[in-house]
């Protein structure tokens, strides 16, 4: 390689320290000139704010985070709690900006990459490409939105990019309908399916930048996601581990924040790396975590981690760190204040779940469910169309606030694949039934009731009906949609476990704890 004249070196070094140059201009000058394509630039370390989606607040909150372009100056293969925090905060800016929802049907832009382009921008990160954010949210499809960019550096003399990939997992609306697509075997369908269009799209990332660049010397690859993008993240970093080696593992940092499973021991083995990484071959668990650069944090009062349970066999690639829930007050009192400093909706945290409560959830999902393959024959395309209603909004709807009527209710249900096999008569009925049921079930929700709610509850009784899901069960489950798409204190350990799910819960947690307090398995300190 070419290097830098002395006397071109201490010129530019002299000018970075004059202050001359910015970030950008310095870096450019210290590079080979052979290779002068700069992107982006790096920053001053320092905290930024970062604004987010608070679907418990409905409305886009902000906070601050620590960030320093000299995290990428370490080893992936050690976990940094710093790090996970800047990548809690941009991975939380990924979703769909809440202000976005007043174009929910739209397709084309609708400003919902907005807090993660602003992020972007903020940290030096340029080149950004949106993946999936262009597209309705009525859209009921196997992906994951995805924002990628990137940055030049100069670490060790050696010309460096950061490539950020941070997948959505807030606010993505009929997407939704996929988180419960697990399939006939081989893996959760919508997770595997998500994965593979994903490691798609970044190799397009990949090449296209490597093609504006010239060369993108040492790669250094920050994978995050939230939630669906973190199951998504997850099974990817076992491919690009397998199949881009271009990027060492050791310069593949990924975090990902309450991530279901998605695999078994006999699923795909292209997806799996470091598989179940915190137990022994027999089962147990170890006493300390072995090296991996895939590390997934989990509240332990979080249901929506659990989803894919370990007790039929599923398990995440790389290191499992719990952070606890507590019953001790005065730490509940503490998260409680940290948490209200984010200007939202108050949530209560000593209303939330312990890991016992989300342990009796499991329990009894087990019970009803029975296996993975009874699931997928008798519920899946029940549940999974009963929230393609929950997220489906026209733009009157939207725009307009309009409850839909009775036969507005019929022609959405006429629309989808299912429920146009089934006889006109059947599903209007249906309908029918539904308006009668939908006045107590939204009594039973609270004396206040979103109009979101409102809009949604006849569309998703009347689903249930046609596939003729259990009168008790359909309740049940109207009941928890509505309640969470409702601002009410959780009232049973279902809704207490789902509000832990929160971007806001996993933020204060990770401010409140210390890396030497995150178990090895889900806890509550008592």
């Amino acid at each position: 390689m070419k290097t830098i004249k002395r006397r071109a070196f201490c010129k530019a070094a002299a000018a970075a320290v004059a202050g001359v140059l910015a970030p950008h201009a310095a870096a450019e000058a210290l590079l080979p000139q052979a290779a002068q394509a700069v992107v982006g630039s790096a920053v001053p370390e320092d905290y930024y704010s970062f604004a987010f989606r608070s679907d418990h607040s409905e409305t886009d909150l902000s906070h601050d985070f620590y960030y320093t372009d000299a995290f990428f100056e370490n080893t992936a293969l050690q976990y940094s709690h710093k790090l996970a925090l800047a990548t809690l905060g941009l991975v939380a800016a990924s979703g769909n900006t809440y202000q976005s929802d007043a174009l929910y049907w739209v397709e084309g832009e609708a400003g919902r990459e907005d807090s993660i382009a602003d992020a972007y921008q903020k940290l030096g990160f340029a080149n950004a490409v949106y993946a999936g954010y262009q597209c309705s949210l009525n859209t009921p499809v196997d992906t994951a939105g995805c924002a990628f960019a990137q940055k030049t550096l100069v670490q060790d003399g050696q010309r460096t990019t950061i490539i950020a990939a941070m997948l959505r997992g807030v606010g993505y609306g009929a997407e939704w309908a996929s988180n419960l697509h697990v399939g006939e075997g081989g893996g959760h369908y919508g997770f595997v399916t998500a994965a593979e269009h994903f490691f798609e799209d970044l190799q397009d990332y990949l090449k296209k930048a490597e093609a504006a660049a010239g060369t993108l010397g040492t790669i250094k690859l920050w994978l995050g996601g939230y939630s669906r993008g973190a199951a998504v993240a997850n099974l990817t970093a076992a491919r690009i581990r397998q199949q881009l080696p271009q990027i060492a593992q050791e310069n593949t940092f990924v975090y990902t924040f309450a991530a279901p499973a998605a695999l078994t021991e006999a699923d795909r083995p292209d997806l799996q790396a470091d598989y179940d990484n915190d137990h022994t071959a027999d089962g147990g668990l170890k006493t300390d975590w072995d090296v991996s650069n895939i590390f997934n944090i989990i509240s332990s009062g979080d249901i929506v981690a659990r989803v894919m349970p370990e007790e039929w066999g599923y398990h995440r690639n790389g290191n499992d760190r719990f952070l606890p829930s507590t019953a001790y007050q005065n730490e509940l009192d503490d998260l409680s204040i940290i948490e209200s400093r984010m200007g939202g909706v108050p949530l209560r945290f000593d209303q939330l779940a312990t890991k016992e409560d989300v342990d009796s959830v499991v329990a009894a999902a087990l019970a009803f469910c029975k296996s993975a393959a009874n699931y997928h024959e008798k519920y899946e395309a029940a549940f999974m169309d009963m929230l393609q209603c929950a997220f489906t909004l026209s733009e009157k709807e939207a725009a307009e606030g309009v409850i839909l009527d009775d036969e507005a209710v019929m022609e959405r249900l006429r629309s989808m694949e299912n429920i146009r096999k089934m006889s006109w008569t059947k599903v209007l009925r249906c309908v029918m039934t539904a308006s009668a049921m939908s006045r107590p079930i939204l009594e039973q929700v609270g004396a206040i009731v979103p109009l979101r709610a409102q809009q949604v509850v006849v569309p998703v009784l009347a689903v249930g009906l046609c596939y003729e899901v259990e009168s008790d069960v359909l309740r049940m489950l109207v009941y928890y949609i509505l309640s969470l798409m409702s601002v009410n204190s959780p009232a049973d350990s279902v809704l207490r476990a789902a509000f832990c799910h929160y971007p806001e819960n996993y933020i204060t947690l990770m401010e409140y704890y210390d890396p030497a307090e995150h178990g090895m398995e889900a806890y509550t300190r008592k």
